[in-house]
């Protein structure tokens, strides 16, 4: 009897794997990642190659190494100035 339950549970588990291995994918098959990463990843602006500099890395380097980092320009999206422009209190 436990040998019979077993088959049937075995046979119930691969029921799924009937579709064959070589069956050809949905055209639509990836299409979710496809377009997410439409959303995430932004279009490049330019068609040219991304530039670098080797010795502007270095240097960068360097100057983080001796403790001597540039401090970033602030800059702001928000052309309110003042603690709280623009904001009533009420």
């Amino acid at each position: 009897m436990r040998t019979l339950i077993l088959i049937s549970a075995c046979a119930a588990a691969l029921g799924g794997c009937a579709q064959s291995i070589d069956a050809p994918l949905s055209s639509t098959f990836g299409q979710a990642v496809a377009t997410m990463d439409s959303q995430i990843i932004p279009a490049p602006i330019s068609d040219l190659p991304p530039s670098s500099s080797g010795a502007v890395a270095v240097a960068a380097i360097g100057r983080y190494e001796d403790g001597e980092v540039i401090k970033p320009e602030s800059q702001s999206t928000s052309t309110l100035s003042g603690a709280g422009a623009g904001h009533s209190g009420k």
